[in-house]
């Protein structure tokens, strides 16, 4: 199926176009110039489809580009914010300390002044050398002041710096996300343009190429052909519903084996080999909520796999920038195919391809609370589709930028990506 595109823009008659009837086919049939305008007419409406469907995908393409860049772009102004608002904070107490050393050394000024040790001076000159020693004191005060309030002044003005560049950071990651979330809007709004035009396509095309077979005076020969091929596309169809659900119960079945290979075996106190990760116990409650099962707030683990990369920080995998040195989602490793379940109750607001994360689904939980789904192989739900917690709404896959099969699960709390890890378990679900 096709997925989200950008500005999109049907051909002419691509939609509700004025297609010949069979009476108009077999009225052709009886006149040579009839039937070579009627060719002419039924060759364009279909290389119009095809030309729909191909516009589509390419645009498709550009959109899935431009919401991986938003989204990123909003990613590294939310880090460089809250980096900022760090800055702010540490520099706003260091301005503090030295005001409040200002005062204190004020107040031994004031409590000592020039003027006061230069009377003393002249009244009672058998005590000079105690007076001289007090005003020097004083000159020694007096430059501590100075360097002291420098300082202040100083952590003051740096505070301001910072709060300017605080406020201009808080603006771009404003826009940055009003951005993204556009993006992500034109893209759905567009996937079911592009799936307007291939249920178009899927409606006319066969019609349409019959036809032109008939006007073109092989009628007979294609009604013949035609009921061959009814009988093997029903035998291939009938082998390919075998094939696909023995790959569907072999992959519940690897499934399985993962998720008891996972468990933490009594006794032992290392982990596995190789780069998953085994699955950690949850943060709060006893973690009822598994692959296999909800937890009491019905909350389900989406894949059975351990995990491969946390939420947070990592390494550069590439050189060229395919992907980000922060990771916003949780990685669950695993078999190609394997069933990927939605977390909770919910309503799908995408289903289609999104650049390097691949095929994705976001499902909308409500409260401002979304679960993204990425490098799947195949949908198993589409934009609109009302599921429940533990549905199989994909399979898990290495479409996009990928090095192996995995489930990158991301989770949002209103404009704001989470650690899909700690969410979870704290509505008891085992990760």
């Amino acid at each position: 199926m096709l997925v989200c595109t950008l500005g999109i823009t049907s051909p002419a008659n691509a939609a509700g176009a004025d297609y010949p009837s069979w009476d108009d086919v077999q009225r052709a049939r009886q006149n040579e110039q009839t039937a070579a305008t009627e060719v002419t007419k039924v060759e364009g409406l279909i290389k119009d489809l095809n030309t729909n469907v191909a516009n589509t995908q390419a645009a498709a393409n550009i959109a899935a580009d431009q919401y991986q860049a938003a989204d990123a772009v909003a990613t590294e102004a939310e880090i460089n914010s809250n980096r900022l608002a760090a800055e702010v904070k540490d520099a706003t107490a260091a301005a503090e300390e030295s005001a409040g050393q200002v005062a204190v050394l004020m107040s031994k000024m004031g409590r000592s002044t020039g003027s006061s040790v230069s009377l003393e001076l002249l009244g009672d000159p058998k005590n000079a050398d105690d007076a001289l020693y007090k005003l020097g004191a004083m000159t020694k005060l007096t430059e501590r002041s100075t360097e002291t309030l420098d300082r202040a002044k100083q952590a003051a003005n740096l505070v301001t710096t910072l709060n300017a560049q605080a406020t201009v950071a808080t603006d771009i990651l404003t826009q940055a996300r009003a951005d993204a979330e556009g993006a992500l809007n034109r893209a759905t709004a567009a996937s079911a343009a592009a799936q307007s035009a291939v249920a178009e396509q899927e409606a006319n095309q066969s019609r349409l190429i019959e036809q032109l077979a008939t006007l073109k005076g092989t009628r007979v020969e294609e009604e013949q052909q035609y009921a061959v091929g009814v009988a093997v596309r029903a035998e291939e169809a009938r082998k390919r519903a075998e094939e696909e659900a023995a790959r569907k119960r072999a992959a519940e079945e690897e499934a399985r084996r993962q998720a008891e290979a996972n468990k933490p075996k009594p006794g032992t106190g290392g982990g596995g080999g190789g780069v998953v990760l085994p699955p950690t116990p949850p943060q709060t409650g006893n973690g009822t909520g598994t692959y296999f099962a909800p937890s009491s707030s019905g909350w389900w683990r989406p894949a059975p796999g351990g995990i491969t990369s946390p939420y947070g920080p990592r390494p550069v995998m590439c050189p060229k920038g395919c992907s980000a040195p922060f990771h916003a989602g949780l990685d669950f490793g695993g078999a190609s195919g394997t069933p990927i379940k939605a977390v909770q109750d919910g309503t799908v607001v995408f289903a289609g391809n999104a650049g390097a994360f691949g095929n994705r689904v976001i499902v909308d939980h409500g409260g401002g609370i979304q679960s993204y789904y990425g490098h799947l192989s195949g949908f198993n739900v589409s934009v609109g589709s009302r599921v429940s917690g533990g549905t199989v709404i994909a399979y898990m896959g290495q479409t996009g930028v990928a090095t192996g099969p995995h489930l990158d699960l991301k989770i949002y709390v209103g404009a704001n990506h989470t650690d899909p890890a700690a969410f979870l378990r704290a509505r008891g679900v085992r990760i």
